[in-house]
């Protein structure tokens, strides 16, 4: 992509005094220009200003192993599961190309080690439930989000902004679950995705999207208008829960008539899901 001078002139003027969040969606947009139109705008930033390093950190990127092999190289179980901590990730450099991620799972760490006294392996799962629900929703603040945003799909937006949609912040908790060792997975239900506790054979379902509601099977049912059926509650693999939230961030970028973004989204669902 080819930049008049003054459109150089505009982007290092805006690199040198902006926000964090502006800066995060400039450098965003250098990355989808190409390395060459990043190295032309890197030469015309001054050795050692604020644009010259939010530059160079986009020109690493370029260094970096490509979103196709990072989805490629997902570390899979005897299963054939992927590991959901590392898919969001990959994910959220779709938006972050230079994601800081040992940053966010070291937040991560942060909050299952705050967690860890206060759930005794013996607890009822109501208790351990209740335990994580003051701890997201009143300690943390996390709540539902209501806006078609990308950034509510990206996990590190998610953990940053503390909000997110049904499956992002279903993710949050499936993620902290494991990190505890809790028996907690996922359930896909239609339109809305939720996750659930197992304990002795029987399921205790989550709303994490309404701070943690717990649910009856039928609660569930009515909530998406749907009849019970025997593979309604079942555990969804967290291969399909990225595939879901890939599919959900699509058509987001396609409500903002981001048409391009959408056919990158499509190309990496297919390196996730080959088959779907």
């Amino acid at each position: 992509m080819k930049l008049h001078p003054e459109q150089i002139r505009a982007i290092v003027s805006l690199l040198s005094d902006c926000s964090p969040d502006i800066a995060d969606r400039l450098r965003q947009k250098l990355y989808d220009m190409g390395e060459k139109t990043t190295r032309e705008i890197h030469s015309n930033c001054a050795d050692g200003s604020r644009a010259h390093r939010e530059v160079s950190r986009v020109l690493r990127q370029f260094r970096e192993p490509s979103l196709d092999m990072r989805f490629r190289n997902l570390t899979r179980d005897q299963q054939g599961d992927i590991a959901l901590e590392e898919g969001v990730f990959a994910l959220a450099r779709f938006g972050y190309p230079d994601l800081d991620e040992s940053a966010y799972k070291t937040r991560l760490g942060y909050m299952a080690f705050e967690l860890a006294p206060r759930i005794a392996p013996d607890d009822h799962p109501v208790r351990i439930i209740r335990t994580l629900n003051h701890y997201l929703f009143d300690e943390q603040g996390f709540h539902a989000s209501t806006h078609h945003d990308p950034d509510d799909t990206y996990f590190n937006r998610v953990i940053d902004r503390k909000r997110g949609w049904p499956i992002t912040l279903s993710a949050v908790y499936l993620i902290l679950a494991q990190r505890l060792e809790l028996s907690i997975s996922g359930v896909a239900l239609p339109r809305h995705y939720i996750v659930k506790y197992t304990h002795n054979d029987q399921n205790i379902y989550i709303d994490p999207h309404n701070r943690g509601q717990i649910l009856t099977a039928n609660e569930c049912a009515d909530l998406i208008g749907e009849k019970i059926s025997d593979d309604l509650f079942s555990t969804a693999s967290n291969s399909f829960t990225l595939f879901r939230m890939m599919n959900n961030l699509r058509y987001t970028y396609l409500n903002l008539d981001d048409p391009n973004r959408a056919k990158k989204l499509e190309h990496l669902m297919h390196v996730l899901q080959p088959d779907i």
